[in-house]
């Protein structure tokens, strides 16, 4: 089989772009987009420059390390390379599942499938099995009723049920804002009720309902997890207790 490196090239820089954005868009992840383009042809220069000069694929670890460092930055570095390395499981999978109800022979070296130009029908479902996981994720985001949340707010920390409102909209600069009731997260702050925020909270966030319009006070956690995706929230408390087994509102987090 001829291989050509400009071929390589493009096929894996397409296959890591979409891998980088399925998996920051079901973690949670801001996408910078410069940051991800660079990652993307940072891991389409390795694979040419492995198809071309044998470079041993041990060395692939440390190569993914490296694409992940560029597009995420080096914050949970680890745990984001053994996540990929998952969904790139998963993804291969699904290949060879498709590849062999259809009676079409994969290519494997070392239990690893060979995306080339060469094999059009092998590199066309490993691509379009990316758009598949983040539609699959997407209807599961969408289904999904309660999201299990956990704060870390100056070293404290809070764990409670959140649940999905597609009516709750709010921001704050930016950022979706997460309505959560007083008992949730009062062991994050120094106040002893509920008024006594109000009146030291360091900014508020505006509102507006059919009943009227008002201010909650807002805090930004320093970690905020959402079933055990990272993601980047702000917090608005409200005095309201929330019947069942939430104790919060939250929209899209994308």
């Amino acid at each position: 089989m001829t291989v050509y490196a400009d071929e390589v090239f493009l096929i894996n820089m397409i296959s890591n772009a979409l891998l980088l954005y399925a998996y920051a868009y079901s973690s949670g992840l801001k996408s910078r987009h410069r940051r991800m383009f660079a990652a993307s042809a940072a891991g389409g220069l390795y694979a040419a420059a492995e198809a071309a000069l044998g470079i041993p694929p041990v060395l692939r670890a440390a190569a993914l390390c490296g694409i992940i460092y560029i597009a995420f930055g080096k914050a949970a570095l680890i745990k984001h390379t053994v996540r990929i390395m998952l969904i790139c499981f998963v993804i291969e999978g699904i290949t060879l599942t498709v590849l062999s109800a259809i009676g079409t022979d994969a290519a494997l070296t070392r239990g690893t499938v060979v995306i080339f130009a060469s094999e059009p029908v092998c590199a066309a479902i490993f691509i379009c099995a990316y758009p598949a996981y983040i539609l699959i994720m997407r209807l599961r985001t969408k289904s999904r009723r309660y999201i299990r949340l956990r704060l870390t707010y100056r070293g404290r920390c809070a764990e409670f049920y959140a649940l999905y409102d597609s009516g709750n909209l709010l921001t704050y600069r930016g950022k979706p804002v997460i309505m959560a009731a007083w008992d949730a997260v009062c062991t994050l702050l120094d106040c002893d009720d509920y008024e006594r925020l109000r009146g030291s909270a360091e900014d508020f966030v505006i509102y507006h309902t059919l009943s009227g319009a008002g201010v909650l006070p807002v805090i930004m956690p320093d970690i905020c997890e959402a079933d055990g995706a990272e993601i980047n929230a702000a917090v608005a408390v409200v005095r309201r207790k929330f019947k069942g087994k939430y104790s919060a509102l939250a929209g899209e987090f994308r």
